[in-house]
């Protein structure tokens, strides 16, 4: 685990491998990245998939286009929310803030802590950075 400082003295202690991830929470990080990785939000994401569907389209490939319709529809869906996959997954990261263990991982609780991690000074280049590592992790296990 690595403790990381943010703004005003607050402080995260989040995993760093694979292994100290608790089995149903590894699950949980591991959705939260393929659906990032795989829908994607904001308007690239959104042309991508626009892009995707009308291909197919043409090529008469219509049952693909459904499918690529429908990542269209979550990617766009996604778009409104307050907070990206990407982010959630670095929720599922964190084990304590500030000394307190935080236990829910439903959507709504992590995206409740990633709002208060926001107002503690979280960015979204230290989200990036640890879900990456993370990950890379992940491929040398």
């Amino acid at each position: 685990m690595r403790l990381v400082l943010l703004a005003q003295s607050h402080a995260v202690l989040l995993y760093q491998t694979p292994q100290e991830l608790p089995a149903g929470l590894h699950n949980e990080f591991q959705h939260w990245c393929l659906r990032a990785a795989g829908i994607g939000s904001g308007p690239g994401a959104i042309d991508a998939h626009f892009a995707t569907t009308t291909a197919l389209l043409a090529a008469g490939r219509t049952e693909e286009a459904a499918d690529a319709l429908a990542l269209l529809h979550y990617s766009f869906a996604d778009s409104f929310d307050s907070f990206s996959s990407r982010q959630l997954a670095f929720g599922c990261l964190v084990a304590e803030v500030d000394g307190q263990p935080w236990t829910d991982r439903s959507e709504a609780g992590l995206q409740r802590l990633l709002a208060l991690l926001s107002s503690l000074g979280l960015t979204e280049e230290l989200v990036a950075a640890e879900v990456a590592d993370v990950k890379k992790n992940w491929r040398r296990h």
